[in-house]
């Protein structure tokens, strides 16, 4: 699969976007542009179309979130596949915006993610140098790192370690934290219990006994504290309500002495007291604004006010404002005059120069109009633009001409040769043989390498070390039938181990138990039923023979004495053991299935071994079957693998010299080919090597492509020079065409101006011009002058008529003798100015009249106010005064607050009384001598704390006693501990069978993974060192791993045969080695699973020139199997991309923008 198009419709900085790559041997397309251009926002979009959206992305700085979108057309199997991508549950579109469904990019990826993708087909400059540091940093793993890098997978050692990690956690020796190990312990610690919880009769009477009498201890006492506490809850109400009776009764008979009272409000007294004092407060206040408001209105009547002038006021100041004006017009009359006459005398003296006539009306009569005169100065003003520029047009016409002339001769001069394409294909495949000498030897040293190596392959066969031939002709047994056998082997082992274990176990149980038996037999005298059951027989023995006769009644009376004294002991004996006699019974039958257990074990440990034996026997008949007669199965693995290894090796050997012969059979071609094309062109080329043959061929053709590009140069520049020839000859025609109508227009507007008999010449008509300008400015400068002198006299006969007008209206002598208007309008103004002054004094004084009123009149009502306020307060108190009513309220406040204390008392009797009545309070109260209740208190509360000292020690008892009972109570203690204990059994069974999963599982994942890791890595580090030669342009040959170190060790080896470490190589060539090992794995990746675009950003950013060509021709080699879009802000690379990939490879140029 490849990209044929990327559109990036609203995606980051781009709008509408389209990248085109078309389709090529070399598959390589080129990304270039400076910081910010929008590389990386490329690369993303790349993963993006291909696997969708991330959910967050900081690509939204531009266009919504929402409206992100994505296009792409994809060359897949032979056809074209066009879709959207956008933003959303359903981000699959087609172009017309339909709905894709999920799963429609499935067959062009084949099963690939996103992870996947980034990771294999993705290189940046930055995971470029990690890597470079992780083959540094990663000496301890490095098998895994190569195998990962080879198989394409990363997770694998991870499941690895997790089942090690398992395995130690189930069981390991010696230790002590592992499930096996804690539910061993579990399973000791539930035996112990079982053997401890065992139950006497005689012992559990005794702590049952002394359990109830301790209890019954504790329920006397607390009887008597109950008592106690009741006693002292009686002297503490006492103590703490005996003040409030008392003080109840002392103020009961304070009330009753007080007799009858009238009852005022509370507030009474303050009221009264407040009153008295606001009253002569506000008498005094309105004797004070009664004096003040008779002053105010003597005064006010002694203003006398001057009505008439005020009606004039508006006139008086208009006229006032007039003659301000006019105070300076009689001085300025003189000046104006004479300014006009000058204006005028300089008009008429420039007019005569130009022939106009010098009185004022005629010369504003024969003035030409100011459109005709600013013609006149335009025209003049381009006149000297026109002249220049005809001028500099016919010398453009001449110099272009010499340049035309020039340039013919140049190109005519350049001699240019044809590049035949027989040669730049010779070329370009010559090319690809540049280092063709130094990767043979590396091919050469690489199989003679491959021989040791096969050697050395066989020689690790061992003992059943053969020819390859014979190797690859055994008749092995398949994976399948290997696996099964190694199962069965190991079932059968785990299975006789556990048959070993059990037995172990079963022996172990069996000897305890009966060990237990005979010291519980020798410790404690038991009479079993059996033995009764034969004392009773030799009792009824002895007895038969007396009654028989056999022996004498004085012969066989003591021996049936003793039989029936022998008899009732052990009859007696047994009674008392029966306890004894059980547990005896239990271990006797604890040891017999003991042993029954013990037999059983046997038998399978006698069967599980016999099978062993089989299992092991038929896998010894297979491997003799198979030509590997005595090897045993745990190394059958490892001895297949170094057989795959050998015959790994001996296919690498052939493909070496097949690869080697194939490389000097091109490499020779190439050159043949080059030198027959090169000759033919240039027959006097000499070399003697195919590098001195290839660059002699790029010279000849960059000779050839330098002429050629200077040969179009020139006829560029001579078509050029021609064009512009053609442009200044037009020029030279339009400036004429301009000066002609330029002389036109000049002729008629010197007619309109009324100049054409002055201005003969430029210069005249430039004074003439002057002179006219001059006329009207003077004439326009006369006319100011004028209007100011008819104002200011309209002013001066305004102001003496209004003046004598307002004299006669006001009748005033004084005013009409002043004379003219001047003197008028000030006499008005000074009589104006003291009217208006005694209006504002009149004002003045009635405000402060009204406000004297105002404050008069508050002061009455505050007065009456306080006065009506009292009054309902005397009228309760039947008192006609303030003074009189004073003593009546002390009196019902006293009353007052007696009756308020009474009823604190009997509520602090009720509060805390303790639900009593205050009758039975008293009597309670009564009955006491309050003296002697502090003692009785102190005497009750030791008892208390004596009781609570006795209790807390008859607690401990009851505790202990409980405990101790609980002790051996038995009841399911034992159960318990043989449910712990068989949990214990059954969580070992479990761990052991996990143990072995874990253990098995383990083994074989790491059979497999060493396995696959001969099988892939040999090849992946036999390209990967190519390529790394490559990179470093032959000066290092291959790349080795030596396994024999722990760990495995890396390294490169020089063209002098000496071999580098990786923590001896430079950066940049780890950042070299790095690449090569990526580019390697992603070929090996390529031949089984579907090709992807591979993105590659700024990966020579540490590369020099030389190496960066090298990298672009590692790249050009892979680019010949999937697609590489190259990524680069460095746009020197681009000469070497070109003289690697050709000239026509697909360069895709970014530009950086505001956004």
């Amino acid at each position: 699969m490849r990209i044929r198009q990327l559109d990036l419709f609203k995606y980051g900085k781009f709008t509408d976007a389209t990248l085109r790559f078309p389709a090529a041997a070399q598959d390589f397309h080129v990304i270039v542009g400076p910081n910010e251009a929008g590389k990386s926002t490329v690369r993303t979009a790349v993963s993006e179309l291909l696997f969708g959206m991330k959910q967050r992305t900081p690509l939204d700085f531009l266009h919504d979130t929402p409206e992100l979108r994505l296009g792409g057309l994809l060359d897949h199997a032979g056809g074209a596949l066009a879709f959207h991508r956008a933003r959303g549950r359903t981000s699959l579109r087609t172009p017309e915006d339909g709905k894709l469904p999920d799963d429609h990019l499935d067959a062009v990826l084949d099963g690939a993610t996103r992870e996947f993708f980034e990771q294999m087909f993705g290189l940046d400059h930055e995971r470029l140098v990690a890597g470079g540091r992780s083959l540094l940093d990663a000496s301890d793993r490095l098998g895994q790192v190569l195998f990962e890098s080879a198989a394409g997978v990363g997770s694998l050692g991870p499941v690895r370690e997790e089942l090690e990690a398992l395995r130690a956690g189930l069981w390991a020796p010696r230790a002590t934290r592992t499930s096996f190990a804690l539910a061993e312990a579990d399973f000791s610690a539930a035996s112990s219990e079982l053997k401890a919880v065992q139950v006497r009769t005689r012992d559990w009477t005794e702590r049952q006994d002394a359990l109830d009498a301790v209890r019954r201890e504790i329920a006397g006492a607390d009887e008597r504290r109950r008592q106690v506490d009741r006693l002292r809850s009686t002297l503490e109400r006492v103590r703490r309500l005996a003040p409030y009776l008392h003080g109840w009764r002392e103020k009961a008979a304070q009330l009753a002495e007080l007799g009858g009272v009238v009852e005022l409000p509370s507030s009474a007294t303050a009221d009264l007291l407040a009153a008295r004092e606001k009253l002569a407060v506000g008498a005094k206040g309105l004797e004070f604004h009664r004096e003040d408001l008779a002053r105010r209105q003597a005064a006010r009547e002694a203003i006398v006010a001057d009505p008439e002038a005020l009606k004039f006021a508006a006139e008086i100041d208009a006229l006032a404002a007039l003659s301000a004006s006019c105070a300076a017009h009689e001085k300025a009359l003189p000046g104006v005059e004479a300014a006009r006459r000058q204006h005028l005398d300089a008009a008429a003296a420039a007019a005569g120069q130009l022939g106009w006539p010098r009185e004022e009306a005629g010369l504003r009569a024969a003035l030409p109009s100011a459109l005709a005169l600013k013609t006149v100065s335009n025209l003049l003003r381009r006149q000297g633009g026109l002249a220049q520029a005809l001028a500099g047009a016919r010398d453009a016409l001449d110099e272009r001409e010499r340049a035309l002339d020039r340039l013919r001769k140049q190109r005519e001069a350049i001699v240019v040769e044809a590049v035949p394409d027989a040669l730049r294909l010779a070329l370009a495949e010559a090319q690809a043989h540049r280092h063709g000498e130094a990767k043979e030897r590396a091919q050469e040293q690489a199989r003679a390498e491959a021989g040791h190596a096969l050697d050395e392959a066989l020689d690790r066969l061992g003992r059943w070390r053969m020819p390859v031939a014979q190797l690859r002709t055994l008749d092995l047994p398949s994976a399948q039938r290997l696996n099964a056998c190694q199962k069965a082997d190991s079932e059968a082992a785990s299975a006789a181990a556990m048959a070993r274990g059990a037995l172990g176990e079963a022996r172990e149980r069996f000897e305890k138990l009966a060990l237990q038996e005979q010291h519980f037999a020798q410790g404690n005298h038991v009479v079993t039923s059996s033995e009764v059951r034969a004392a009773r027989e030799q009792r009824d023995q002895a007895w038969g023979e007396v009654k028989r006769g056999a022996l004498a009644l004085p012969d066989g009376a003591a021996a049936v004495d003793d039989a029936i004294r022998h008899a009732d002991v052990l009859v007696d004996s047994q009674l008392d053991t029966v306890q004894a006699a059980a547990e005896l019974q239990s271990l006797r039958q604890q040891r017999e299935a003991a042993q029954a257990e013990l037999a059983r074990r046997e038998a399978d440990l006698a069967e599980a071994t016999r099978s062993l034996d089989a299992t092991r026997q038929a896998w010894a008949d297979l491997a003799a079957g198979a030509g590997l007669p005595g090897i045993a199965l745990d190394d059958i693995g490892a001895w297949l693998a170094q057989r795959d290894a050998a015959l790994a090796a001996q296919q690498k050997l052939d493909a070496l010299a097949r690869e080697l012969e194939a490389a000097r059979a091109e490499r020779s071609h190439a050159q043949q080919a080059l030198v027959t094309a090169l000759l033919s062109v240039a027959p006097a080329t000499e070399a003697d090597s195919l590098g001195k043959w290839i660059m002699s061929a790029e010279a000849f053709v960059q000779a050839a492509e330098r002429a050629a590009e200077q040969r179009r140069g020139h006829d560029e520049r001579v078509a050029e020079a021609g064009h512009q020839r053609e442009a200044a000859a037009a020029q030279v025609e339009r400036a004429q065409r301009e000066h002609e109508d330029w002389l036109r227009e000049w002729r008629t507007a010197l007619a309109d101006a009324r100049l054409a008999e002055v201005a003969s010449t430029d210069a005249a008509a430039q004074g003439a011009v002057d002179l006219a300008n001059e006329v009207v400015a003077e004439l326009a400068a006369a006319e100011e002058p004028a209007r100011r002198i008819e104002a200011m006299r309209a002013e001066l006969d305004a102001r003496d008529a209004d003046a004598r007008r307002l004299a006669d209206a006001l009748e005033d002598p004084a005013v009409r003798e002043a004379g003219e208007g001047a003197a008028i309008s000030r006499a008005l103004a000074a009589r104006l100015d003291g009217a208006r002054k005694t209006a504002e004094a009149i004002t003045r004084a009635d405000e402060a009249i009204a406000q004297a009123a105002r404050e008069f009149e508050a002061a009455q009502a505050t007065l009456a106010t306080e006065q009506a306020r009292i009054a309902p307060l005397l009228a309760s108190a039947g008192a006609a005064t303030i003074d009189e009513a004073l003593p009546l309220a002390a009196r019902s406040d006293q009353q007052r607050r007696l009756r308020e204390e009474i009823e604190a008392a009997q509520a602090a009797l009720l509060r805390d009384g303790d639900g009593l009545s205050q009758d039975e309070i008293a009597a309670e109260i009564d009955r006491h001598d309050l003296a002697e209740v502090p003692a009785q208190l102190e005497a009750a509360r030791r008892e208390q704390d004596g009781l609570n000292a006795a209790a807390s020690e008859l607690a401990r008892r009851e505790l202990e006693a409980r405990q101790a009972l609980a002790a051996i109570a038995g009841q399911s203690s034992a159960a318990l501990a043989e449910a712990r204990r068989q949990e214990a059994l059954a969580a070992m069974g479990d761990t052991a069978e996990q143990y072995i999963e874990a253990a098995t599982a383990s083994r074989l994942l790491r059979w497999a993974i060493d396995r696959y890791r001969d099988q892939k890595q040999g090849p992946m580090l036999s390209r990967a060192g190519e390529i790394f030669a490559g990179l470093t342009l032959g000066e290092f040959l291959r790349l080795t791993v030596d396994t024999e170190r722990q760990p495995p060790e890396l390294s490169a080896r020089r063209a002098s045969g000496r071999s580098v470490e990786v923590g001896g190589l430079s950066e940049g060539t780890r950042d070299q080695l790095f690449l090569a090992l990526r580019i390697a794995a992603l070929e090996l990746q390529l031949e089984h699973k579907a090709a992807l675009p591979f993105v590659a950003d700024d990966l020579f950013i540490n590369f020099d020139d030389a190496r960066s060509k090298a990298g672009l021709e590692a790249l050009r080699e892979l680019s010949s199997r999937t697609q590489v879009l190259f990524l680069t802000h460095h746009d020197h690379l681009l000469p070497l991309v070109r003289e690697v990939f050709g000239a026509g490879v697909n360069v895709v140029e970014l530009q950086r923008e505001r956004v």
